[in-house]
């Protein structure tokens, strides 16, 4: 599978030499810097003592069409949430993650940080017009997924399908209405009396592992 970074070098603290000296046979730059010189530049309250330099790329979107399962996120703008749907979409075995323009930038340190890095085994693609690609992905033979209010059935009751596209909108104004209208199926998670709402990261981890594909599929 096409990963979404190309390590070009490492810097590494002097007590993080072993793991960083792994990368040399993948023919990445190694440097030793002094701890507090690392510290002070590492975007992290608890820096893990090895930085690296990375070449980023989209993934190509006829490729993502092609994957079993897709998690879409539509102009979600907090990337704590964004990262927290990533590292659920991987530990479910969702293979791609496409972004929505308004949607916070995957690759942005929050992002990461709340992916636990995870968005890097995945593919992934940003700043996608979602009303054309659901289009494509329907015409790849995707069961498109979205979480609405108004939806009828109850997530509980999917059966995982060959491709399977989830679709999550922001818990302020949920998914666009354009992308609503090309859904092949509208859930809704069943909630207690006094809650209007669950965080769109926790919704989209219940889903997601109703969509899981089956072991023996």
């Amino acid at each position: 599978m096409e990963l979404g970074a190309d390590l070009r070098e490492i810097f590494h603290r002097p007590d993080r030499g072993e793991i960083a000296e792994t990368f040399l046979s993948d023919g990445v730059s190694v440097h030793e810097v002094d701890g507090d010189v690392l510290d002070r530049i590492a975007d992290s309250d608890s820096p893990q003592g090895l930085l690296a330099v990375a070449e980023v790329h989209d993934a190509e979107l006829s490729s993502i069409s092609k994957c079993r399962r897709v998690v879409v996120i539509d102009s979600v703008q907090d990337p704590g949430n964004v990262g927290a749907i990533v590292r659920t979409a991987a530990a479910a075995g969702f293979e791609a993650i496409v972004a929505s323009p308004g949607t916070a930038d995957l690759l942005s340190p929050r992002s990461i940080r709340a992916s636990a890095g995870t968005i890097f085994t995945a593919q992934y693609a940003r700043n996608v017009d979602l009303e054309w690609f659901m289009a494509v992905l329907s015409g790849e033979g995707h069961v498109v997924v979205v979480t609405d209010a108004r939806g009828d059935r109850d997530f509980r009751s999917l059966k995982p399908a060959q491709r399977m596209t989830l679709v999550l909108g922001s818990e302020a104004k949920g998914v666009s209405e354009s992308v609503v209208q090309q859904a092949s199926v509208l859930v809704t998670i069943p909630m207690g009396e006094h809650v209007e709402s669950l965080n769109v990261a926790v919704a989209g981890g219940l889903v997601m592992y109703q969509m899981q594909t089956p072991n023996n599929d």
